[in-house]
C-alpha cells in the first residue's frame, strides 16, 4: 500500500501486522514437533545415542556390578542404575539436538521458513516441544526395559507420575540448553566441546551410579548438589525409597535457573538470527 507524501513523490506506508492467531501459532508448532520427531525416529545416530547406548551400558553395568553391590552392600543395584540411566537419555541428547537445531539455523530450512508467512516462534515452540515428546517416549522406553531386569516402581500410581515429572523437568534443561548452545555456537566442534565433556563429568560425578558416602570426602558437597545427582535421587526416592524433599526442590531449582538463563541468552539470539536476513 503507498500514499503520496507530497507531489512527484511515493512513499511506502507498512501496516501492522495482525497479531498471530493462537490456532495457527499451535498447528504451526505442531507441525515443526512432527517434523523433530520424524528426523529423530530416521537418524540412525540419535537412536544410538538417546536409546542404544544407554540402555548397553544399563546391561553392562548391571552384568559388571549387580551381584557384587547385592552381596556386599544387600541392595538391588537397578534400582540405583536405572533412574540414571533414564536420566542419560535426555541428558545426552543435548548434543544432539544442539547440532540439529544448529543446521537448521545455518541451512536454507531456517531461511525457508522465514520467508514464509509464519509466525518465527512456532519454530521455537515446535522444536522445544518436539524435543520434548521424544525425551518422555524414550524415557517410558527405558524404564520398561529396564523393568524386564528387575526395576520396580513401588510407591504407587502418584508416585510414578512424580517419577515422569522429575524426567520433564530435567528434559526441560536439557532442551533449553542444546537451543541456547546451538543459537550461541559458531560451528558443530564448539558444540561438541562445550558439550560433551561437561555432561559426561557430570554424569560420572554424580550419585546415580554409587552413592554419594563412596565418594572421598571432599569432593562430596559438589556431588551432592550436581543435577544429576539431585534428579538421579528424586528418582530413586519415587520409584523405591529415599529421600525426596531436598532432590525434588533441587531438580525444580537448577531446572527454573538454567532455563531463565537459556531462554534470555536464546531470545536475543534469535531475535537477531530473524531480524538479520
Amino acid at each position: 500500500m503507498t500514499v503520496q507524501s507530497s507531489p512527484g513523490t511515493v512513499a511506502s506506508t507498512v501496516l501492522p501486522s495482525p497479531s498471530p492467531d493462537p490456532t495457527t501459532l499451535a498447528r504451526a508448532s505442531a507441525i515443526i514437533a512432527g517434523r523433530v520427531i520424524r528426523q529423530f525416529v530416521r537418524n540412525r545416530m540419535m537412536l544410538i545415542v538417546t536409546i542404544a547406548f544407554p540402555l548397553l551400558q544399563l546391561f553392562m553395568l548391571l552384568a559388571a556390578f549387580s551381584v557384587l553391590v547385592r552381596d556386599t552392600q544387600d541392595f538391588d543395584y537397578v534400582r540405583r542404575l536405572a533412574p540414571l540411566i533414564v536420566l542419560t537419555t535426555a541428558f545426552s541428547s543435548i548434543l544432539t539436538t544442539a547440532i540439529a537445531l544448529w543446521s537448521d539455523i545455518r541451512s536454507g530450512v531456517f531461511n525457508r521458513l522465514r520467508a514464509m508467512p509464519l509466525d518465527m516462534r512456532a519454530y521455537v515452540f515446535g522444536r522445544i516441544g518436539g524435543d520434548f515428546v521424544r525425551i518422555m517416549g524414550v524415557a517410558v522406553l527405558v524404564t520398561l526395559v529396564a523393568h524386564t531386569v528387575g526395576f520396580r516402581f513401588s510407591r504407587g500410581p502418584l508416585a510414578v507420575l512424580g517419577f515422569f515429572g522429575i524426567v520433564a523437568l530435567f528434559g526441560m534443561m536439557c532442551s533449553a540448553l542444546a537451543v541456547a548452545v546451538a543459537l550461541v555456537a559458531q560451528h558443530p566442534g564448539i558444540i561438541v566441546r562445550y558439550v560433551q565433556m561437561p555432561t559426561l563429568v557430570l554424569t560420572l560425578m554424580s550419585s546415580g551410579y554409587v552413592p554419594l558416602e563412596a565418594f572421598p570426602g571432599w569432593i562430596q558437597p559438589a556431588v551432592s548438589v550436581n543435577p544429576v545427582s539431585l534428579a538421579a535421587e528424586a528418582l530413586a526416592g519415587l520409584s523405591h525409597q529415599g529421600a525426596l524433599t531436598v532432590p525434588v526442590l533441587g531438580t525444580a531449582a537448577w531446572t527454573l535457573g538454567v532455563t531463565a538463563v537459556c531462554t534470555v541468552v536464546a531470545t536475543r539470539r534469535f531475535a537477531m538470527l530473524v531480524k538479520r536476513g
